[in-house]
């Protein structure tokens, strides 16, 4: 049989894990940027910096 302890801890894993989620909690830096162009506000689709590490741009429009 498993030992208790690691159901244990794998509750309070979750439960912090929730915890974190629920009140936004992140490791990483975020920060908003505040000097997007006016075209870019009103068309969102044509601005993808997230695709910028990708070797091609995979899909289409």
């Amino acid at each position: 049989m498993k030992n208790p302890l690691y159901t244990i801890y794998g509750m309070i894993v979750l439960a912090l894990m929730g915890f974190a989620q629920w009140s936004g909690f992140s490791l990483a830096q975020v920060s908003e940027v505040k000097n997007i162009p006016k075209s870019v506000r009103e068309n969102p689709g044509v601005y993808r910096s997230h695709y910028g590490w990708l070797p091609r741009w995979f899909g289409g429009k």
